[in-house]
């Protein structure tokens, strides 16, 4: 009966340990998810630092440095064909399609962000820090 009850006591032992690292599992993707991805004191591209002048200078859906908007304001344009080629030789078709990638990646996270399966981890993480 003792080799049951010690059976017992290191089952919910293991459950314990489990159970604490699916909830740091659960919080460290929301940190990633929103600390990382949506610092506003960093470039969303290049991650380069940004101060408060820059933060509210740009109007774009992401916050970029000076020449990272320089850079986004050039692909768009070229994107929607308003300019044809680019002054900078670099800036070729691999550029281009740089920047549509990085895009694409970025409509990617907003979709997983709005996903049904986020929106209950974060619902599940907000519970567990009310504990």
């Amino acid at each position: 009966m003792a080799e049951i009850l010690q059976f017992a006591k290191k089952a919910e032992s293991f459950k314990s340990e489990r159970d604490n690292v699916v909830r740091q599992l659960k919080i460290e993707s929301l940190r990633k998810i929103f600390h990382c991805t949506r610092c506003s004191v960093k470039c969303s591209k290049c991650g380069g630092p940004m101060d408060a002048q820059e933060q509210s200078r740009f109007a774009s859906p992401y916050s970029f440095c000076k020449s990272c908007n320089e850079e986004y304001e050039e692909y768009r344009s070229r994107a929607d064909g308003t300019r044809p080629d680019s002054d900078c030789y670099w800036r070729n078709s691999d550029w281009l399609r740089v920047w549509e990638t990085w895009l694409e990646h970025q409509k990617a996270l907003d979709q997983y962000r709005l996903s049904k399966e986020f929106l209950q981890l974060i619902d599940e993480v907000e519970h567990l820090l009310k504990k």
